[in-house]
């Protein structure tokens, strides 16, 4: 007799292998031009994860470790969601006793509802609109994280439920980015659908990434496939939008959880253990769907793994349930021996990088909420699904100094193109710093860097260089920079130069 979960896997990869047929081929083509540079034109973009931010927003009280606010604070800012007065006297209290600088705290006053912890779901994103200006986009969240199982038009199971089974709907939650906007002196950007954020993720240049779950609650909401891509064209400027396959047997099927976009042209995938049941599910999406994904330049993605582990029940530790806020990456720990490489990992696959690491048990924080250990009954506050990404959301620079590389491939013969291709906006609309924007390299080996200029290609937003590099046989390391009027310098990567580009020339 067949082994009845051999026939589920096999029947599992027989439907998500239609679901890719049937939906990918939806999708708009991509706003690059001649797949070297970005070109906004008369499309919204939607800012990726590792843009520069001004600091990261979370509630009070605290569902998150203490060491993580304070980490938060000290590296960036902290923007801290508060229901009322009390809680911002009891937040400034607690904040000093643990020693953050008031200057480094903003206290955002909105009602919080029955989801507020998780600012990552129903919280705003960043879209720059076509002459600049930053709009908090505003996805609606009526329904607290419906769960289905595998099959993307498995029906919808819904948490929060009264006594007539009737849905409890969370406009308290749905409507926070409004005063968030407020407050913050930030237009918002109404996106009439559901654009949860756990399972949204873009790469910056117009690319988005979810498990097809987002589908069937958008058709819960009465938005069909059709207008949902259209709608996240035309608002979010997302013209090539990637549906993969849900990935747990039942869950709330959270993209986040599965993957991590790491740049434009790098993905981060958990990798099970080989004898856990998720196995063959997570191998199949990379392997058949993925792998058969083109970035905005064209080219294949480059796919990293961090190995995972168990840690209760069978459960799955979410080490790509982590946040990039500017130059450092926050990780969820599980106290788990796998902890320890998933940190290496973390390190290995984005360089330069500061990665810090976070456990969260309940008993160990000074303060902790009687809603927080009732809801979390094993006493640690991380789950598989829901992690530190899930409970932080950036809050991007309105005046950023915006960089994407279409870098030159890892690997190249001697005699073929060098260039790399750079595109910069200058948010700030001050102009950048003549003579500004140059290519940094220098042969692998060597310890002082070496710039050329970069070429201007026909705007003040697209340039090019070339490595000055005759010799084949040789591996060069290389990064961008460029600076604006407004005081700002980046790099790209972001990391530079203790993070850079390599290319090897073969003979």
């Amino acid at each position: 007799m067949m082994n009845p979960s051999l026939n589920f896997i096999k029947l599992y990869i027989l439907i998500s292998f239609l679901v890719v047929l049937y939906y990918y081929p939806i999708y708009g083509q991509s706003q690059l031009s001649n797949q070297h540079f970005f070109i906004q034109g008369s499309n919204n973009r939607t800012a990726a994860e590792w843009e520069p931010v001004t600091g990261t927003m979370i509630t009070w009280p605290l569902c998150v470790p203490h060491k993580l606010a304070v980490e938060l604070a000290n590296d960036s800012h902290l923007y801290t969601l508060v229901d009322n007065e009390t809680d911002i006297q009891q937040a400034g209290y607690w904040y000093t006793k643990w020693g953050i600088d008031p200057a480094r705290t903003t206290f955002i006053q909105a009602k919080q509802g029955i989801d507020a912890w998780w600012t990552r779901d129903w919280g705003p994103g960043a879209v720059f609109t076509t002459d600049g200006s930053l709009y908090l986009g505003d996805g609606k969240y009526i329904f607290a994280t419906p769960v289905s199982g595998l099959d993307c038009n498995d029906s919808l199971l819904f948490l929060y439920k009264d006594e007539h089974e009737n849905i409890i709907k969370t406009e308290t939650d749905d409507n926070a980015t409004i005063s968030i906007g407020k407050s913050l002196g930030i237009p918002v950007l109404d996106l009439p659908f559901i654009n949860t954020g756990g399972n949204v993720m873009t790469d910056g240049l117009g690319s988005a990434f979810s498990s097809c779950i987002i589908l069937n609650e958008n058709r819960f909401y009465n938005i069909p496939d059709s207008r949902f891509f259209k709608l996240n064209d035309s608002l979010s400027g997302f013209k090539k939008y990637h549906i993969l396959s849900n990935f747990e047997k039942r869950g709330i099927q959270h993209i986040d959880c599965l993957m991590k976009l790491l740049d434009e042209e790098k993905i981060l995938v958990a990798e099970p253990p080989e004898d856990h049941e998720l196995y063959p599910i997570y191998e199949h999406i990379v392997q058949h769907e993925l792998k058969t994904l083109t970035s905005v330049y064209g080219r294949p993605y480059e796919i990293f793994r961090i190995k995972t582990g168990r840690y209760h029940d069978n459960h799955l530790a979410a080490y790509t349930n982590s946040i990039i806020v500017n130059k450092t990456i926050y990780v969820p720990l599980f106290n788990i021996r796998e902890d320890s490489m998933a940190i290496k990992t973390w390190q290995e696959v984005m360089p330069g990088y500061t990665v810090k690491g976070f456990t969260f048990v309940l008993a160990d924080e000074p303060l902790m909420s009687e809603e927080m250990k009732n809801n979390y009954s094993t006493g640690y506050g991380w789950t598989h699904g829901d992690a530190l990404h899930c409970r932080t959301r950036a809050l991007w620079d309105p005046e950023m100094l915006y960089m994407s590389v279409k870098k030159i491939p890892t690997n190249i013969n001697y005699g073929e193109q060098q260039k790399v291709y750079v595109t910069i906006i200058d948010y700030s609309k001050k102009g950048l710093i003549p003579e500004s924007q140059k290519l940094y390299w220098r042969i692998k080996g060597d310890k002082n860097w070496e710039s050329v200029l970069l070429t201007s290609e026909g705007n003040d937003q697209h340039f090019s260089g070339v490595l000055p590099v005759k010799n084949p046989n040789t591996s060069v390391e290389y990064y961008i920079s460029a600076s604006s009027e407004s005081g700002k310098t980046e790099t790209k990567p972001p990391t530079a130069p203790k993070g850079y580009y390599s290319v090897h020339i073969n003979k």
